[in-house]
């Protein structure tokens, strides 16, 4: 019998509500049932995980059970399985963890294509456990260990050709029960001819155990984590040269399982303990930390290697009982650089120059957003939370996209003051030339600077549209339009409609009453309406019904649209205001027809306001105007009022639609001929 393409290898200690479901995601794998063999190990369960797993194998020839003493340990039960497996590929699964349908048909097949020795599956959780998920932003069939963030993950959970671990005589630590599968993990990275990523969708699956007995979230102390980056670090010397390549892979091990063993653990251990712990990384890592390697790490774990190496447990101690009490390490700006930022009794013990760390992050917030002509307003709050002190000034710039071009605007209004609270930066942008623009928040420190892209989180209250002067009706090089982009959703300037070179306009031509007697903005657009359209009113004054409204909208003609305003006889006082979305640009719609509207008929009255839309007002106020108003001149000498068979002979459907209060029938007969003339 010819050898299958791959061995499933899953160890079992008292996994008795998972493992059934473990093995079944095996054996309804979409791959070709010869092409694979399960190994399952029962590590000496006490649960009755034993009676599920004899009874699957009962039912199916491709597994095989070996039975042993508890081990105590994952590698224990992984090891006499790897000498039984006869795959070309090997893929260890958890027994309380889970594989997609088609994951090993997927990882297969691309490690024969591709003729990958080791193939990652993207993993995912299916609640609130950790996964590793840097290298998995993309599929990469010929990935780097480090440039594509392979190293950052040493679980083994991966498909691995068998060859590599014949050759090498690979095999799991025993005395460990968590990070036995790190040094294993390395060694068969750093001999891989080549490795694939594969991103494309969720290939294990992580389950949280209700019982809490995930293995990989036994706690652990200070020797065992010290144990695993000793020997990953073993690793990495063995199969590298020195330079910047190990270096890089050494931060895995410095910045993971020895930067825990030097965490609050730490401290728990007495005097002596330390001191043996200490002997032991320093002779076995020493000479691996090199300036090199520091460069790599984070300036915490850098402190405390740089204590550590020099046998100062004092500071150690201070330094690490310090960090735990404060939980976060702040930054400060110091002789032209970030440092950490620390007491005077720890700073006598650590050299300035040690203490230079990356710049810290930043974060903003878009908080208004409005244009006015060709100036773009924008408010925007800073968030920097490890930095002790405040920044020397914040400014908007705007870049040209594609080019090294940009444009920096200053604050008018600029809050840096030093504290918890975040810093605010309101600035006006004017004068841009026709281009796209691309919006970013600078934070100044002296000479330093760092850009922050803008507007991807913004207040709630900014329109997901943007904002625009399209409204002023400019001409287009004149157009001035902030939107936010596809994907991310930055803040961009549309500056001469290069990206929105032709949208839709949409102007209101009347109102009028539906069937139902509830009330309707007619609106004429320069196009056929698309599916896409949106329109929004914005009601004050109306508790249950605030904020922005999609307006549910008729098609009566080819261009020529109802909108359907919430509007009752119970909101008097209510104002309501409406805006077009033709693609993706707002502009509002200003509301005409009050002077026709049929308040009687519909039990109450709308009046103009000055924001463009209308306000709701008694049924009763409607009536002849006001002696020497504007209206009531015009009214007063206004010619006689022509019958409704005179209006249809004389005027297009618009103007019929904007003259006439349309009730009943009457609504019914136009609303006919306004869809046959196509208006």
């Amino acid at each position: 019998m010819p050898p299958p393409d791959v061995s499933i290898i899953i160890p079992v200690f008292n996994s008795v509500e998972y493992v059934e479901e473990a093995i079944r995601s095996v054996l309804n794998q979409t791959i070709s049932p010869e092409r694979v063999e399960l190994i399952v190990v029962d590590d000496g369960s006490t649960d009755g995980s034993d009676v599920v797993i004899n009874r699957l194998a009962a039912q199916d020839a491709r597994i095989t059970v070996l039975t042993q003493e508890n081990s105590g340990t994952p590698g224990g039960a992984r090891n006499p399985a790897l000498d039984l497996a006869r795959g070309t590929f090997i893929f260890f699964l958890d027994s309380d963890d889970l594989l997609a349908s088609n994951a090993l048909q997927r990882m297969v097949d691309v490690a024969i294509a591709e003729d990958s020795d080791v193939v990652l599956g993207k993993i995912s959780s299916t609640d609130r456990r950790r996964v590793p998920t840097s290298m998995f932003k993309r599929t990469i069939l010929d990935a780097h260990l480090v440039n594509d963030r392979v190293f950052n993950t040493l679980g083994s959970t991966k498909l691995i050709r068998r060859d590599i671990i014949d050759r090498l005589h690979l095999r799991f630590p025993t005395d460990q029960t968590v990070g036995e599968d790190e040094p294993f993990m390395a060694a068969a990275y750093l001999n891989a001819r080549k490795i694939s990523v594969l991103a494309d969708m969720d290939y294990y699956i992580v389950q949280y155990r209700s019982d809490g007995a995930n293995m990989t979230l036994a706690k652990q102390g200070s020797a065992a984590h010290a144990k695993t980056a000793l020997r990953v670090a073993s690793v990495i010397e063995q199969y590298t040269e020195p330079g910047d390549f190990r270096d890089a892979l050494l931060k895995r091990a410095f910045d993971r399982p020895l930067a825990r063993a030097l965490d609050p653990r730490w401290l728990t251990l007495g005097p002596e303990d330390q001191s043996l712990l200490t002997d032991r990384i320093t002779t076995g890592l020493k000479h691996l930390y090199t300036d090199g390697a520091r460069e790599f790490l984070r300036a915490t774990t850098r402190i405390k290697l740089d204590l550590l190496m020099a046998g100062n447990l004092r500071g150690l101690n201070s330094y690490i009982s310090y960090l735990t009490e404060r939980k976060s390490q702040k930054v400060e700006w110091s002789n032209g650089d970030f440092r950490l930022s620390l007491p005077e009794h720890l700073a006598e013990l650590i050299p300035i120059d040690q203490r230079v760390t990356p710049a810290p992050e930043v974060t903003c917030r878009l908080e208004d957003l409005s244009v006015e002509g060709d100036l773009v307003k924008v408010a925007v709050s800073v968030r920097i939370p490890s930095l002790d002190g405040g920044p020397d000034s914040i400014t908007l710039r705007s870049r040209l996209r594609d080019t090294e071009s940009f444009v920096d605007f200053p604050a008018t209004y600029d809050d840096t003051r030093p504290g918890p609270t975040p810093f605010y930066l309101t600035a006006e942008c004017a004068g841009l030339p026709r281009g796209i623009w691309d919006l970013y928040v600078v934070v100044h420190f002296g000479a330093r600077e760092i850009e922050q892209r803008l507007g991807a989180e913004r207040s709630r209250a900014i329109e997901p549209e943007g904002a625009s002067n399209v409204y002023e009706d400019p001409a287009p090089h004149n157009r001035v339009i902030a939107y936010f982009t596809q994907g991310r959703g930055n803040l961009s300037i549309d500056r001469g409609s290069i990206l929105h070179k032709q949208f839709a306009v949409a102007r209101a031509i009347g109102l009028t009453l539906d069937e139902n007697g509830r009330a309707v903005l007619l609106v004429q657009t320069t196009r056929k309406p698309r599916s896409a359209d949106d329109y929004f009113c914005y009601l004050e004054g109306v508790k249950q019904h605030g904020g922005r409204q999609l307006l549910p909208s008729t098609q009566l003609g080819e261009r020529l649209l109802g909108l359907r305003l919430p509007l009752t006889d119970e909101m008097v006082g209510a104002s309501v205001t409406v805006a077009a979305v033709l693609g993706d640009v707002k502009v509002p719609l200003p509301i005409v027809g009050t002077d026709y509207w049929p308040a009687r008929a519909a039990g109450f009255g709308l009046a103009p306001n000055p924001t463009g839309g209308v306000t709701v007002v008694s049924s009763t106020s409607i009536g002849r105007p006001r002696k020497g108003s504007t209206f009531h001149n015009k009214w007063r000498h206004s010619p006689p009022q022509r019958t409704l068979a005179e209006r249809f002979r004389t005027s297009t459907p618009a103007d019929i639609v904007r003259r006439t209060p349309l009730l009943g029938p009457v609504a019914r007969f136009i609303m006919k001929g306004l869809r046959g003339a196509g208006a």
